[in-house]
């Protein structure tokens, strides 16, 4: 399964850094990038619009449910190709990138062509965290690059298509939208009026409407879901010269989305859009105006990123952890139930999440400064979850919900602390 676009929140997964020389402890990424290498090396090396050749890495491990993270900087205002590549036949590879303040930029899962990842992206003058991790929360060992456009690139892209290959046929995607491709119209010429009043939308099977096409007369920044899980649309967004921006899957349970923060620039825009369960039924296709608090809002709602001590995002008080503590959490579906916690000195934390009844827990857990310091599902053989995190003195943040909307039941959640012998 594919995913790419571009947001401004955070997935949340662990981070692995890798033994190389010239560890950057000043560029954190919102915490990410904590202790990454500069991937030429060092700052200076690792200027992408400096560098006599690209920036690689080869060989990066990386571990499940954890991300693979390298430092570059952008020394003035440029188009940058950011890639990830598995090292072997068995990888997929999902990339991110991250500004210096821990915002997400750009995700790609398969655009650098089968189970390899690309983005070519305008960045602004700054530093940033290229990540990297196994589809689905899988280990993966990878090759990075970052490079200007004119340089080589180390995946072979799409190049203009989606079709499986004799080599990869179970890879099949819909083909690139031109300007004489036949698409159902959204809105009776340019959208830009309606992006704030809900947008625009269709409903369609798949079969019956494979594109899209809408007209932007200014720059905007929109929103593109498509959304029905028994469908399990995937949709893929083009320019008017047919060239592919983003494609997306399975962003929230089935149902696909696509967030172009950076505004499009006016013109004709293309969807094409591929069930992959059921071409048949029903899918709403809808574009808008793109709202970043919303979009902060569902990835608080997704465990994703960690929302702020304000009062601003309901976030239950535990209180001081003692020897220990338990919860019995009634958790509905796939939405997070955030709880914090205090911890006086120095120790660890194991944190359990048990099903009492129609349970299969998902934890996530965050330090104050919401970085993520760990996630788990399915922990020692069962649908249980656990978490042991280290835990210097702080309050810390952990999410618990349900691996699907299908689960409505009781989840014990239990925290204990344990500290350094004297």
């Amino acid at each position: 399964m594919a995913r790419s676009f571009i947001a401004p929140a955070a997935t949340a997964l662990a981070v692995a850094t890798f033994g190389l020389p010239a560890l950057a402890q000043e560029v954190s990424c919102g915490g990410i990038g904590a202790g990454a290498p500069w991937i030429g090396g060092s700052r200076m090396a690792s200027d992408v619009t400096a560098a006599s050749g690209v920036l690689a890495l080869s060989g990066v491990s990386v571990a499940p449910g954890t991300r693979g993270v390298a430092l570059f900087t952008v020394g003035r205002p440029a188009d940058v190709r950011v890639e990830a590549a598995p090292a072997d036949e068995y990888g997929d590879t999902v990339l991110e990138v991250f500004d210096a303040a821990g915002n997400l930029v750009v995700m790609d899962d398969d655009s650098g062509g089968m189970l390899a990842s690309r983005s070519e992206l305008p960045l602004a003058a700054g530093d940033y965290c290229l990540a990297v991790t196994g589809f689905g929360g899988g280990p993966v060992v990878a090759d990075l690059q970052v490079s200007r456009l004119e340089q080589p690139a180390l995946t072979q892209g799409l190049s203009g298509g989606f079709a499986g290959t004799e080599d990869f046929p179970l890879f099949v995607g819909v083909e690139p939208c031109l300007a004489d491709t036949p698409a159902t119209l959204l809105g009776q010429g340019p959208i830009d009026a309606l992006l704030g009043q809900g947008g625009v939308s269709a409903v369609n099977s798949t079969a019956a409407a494979p594109y899209y096409r809408f007209t932007l007369s200014s720059p905007q920044s929109v929103t593109i879901r498509a959304e029905n899980p028994e469908a399990d649309p995937y949709i893929y967004v083009f320019d008017g010269q047919g060239q592919l921006l983003a494609e997306n899957d399975d962003y929230e349970s089935l149902n696909s989305r696509i967030d172009f923060t950076a505004p499009l620039a006016a013109g004709s825009y293309c969807v094409g859009m591929r069930a992959l369960s059921d071409p048949n039924l029903p899918v709403t296709l809808r574009v808008s105006g793109f709202d970043a608090r919303a979009m902060a809002m569902e990835a608080y709602d997704r465990g994703e990123a960690a929302p702020p001590l304000d009062g601003s995002y309901p976030v239950t008080e535990l209180g001081v952890v003692g020897r220990g503590l338990t919860q019995d959490v009634t958790v509905s579906g796939s939405k997070a139930q955030w709880f914090v916690v205090d911890v006086p000195e120095y120790g660890l934390l194991l944190i359990n999440a048990d099903e009492v009844t129609d349970s299969d827990p998902m934890l996530s857990v965050f330090d104050e400064f919401g970085r993520n310091l760990g996630f788990n599902d399915d922990a020692n053989g069962t649908l249980n979850s656990e978490l042991t995190v280290r835990t210097p003195p702080g309050r810390y943040l952990i999410a618990l919900r349900q691996y699907s909307d299908g689960y409505d039941g009781i989840i014990r959640l239990g925290v204990q602390r344990f500290v350094p012998a004297p």
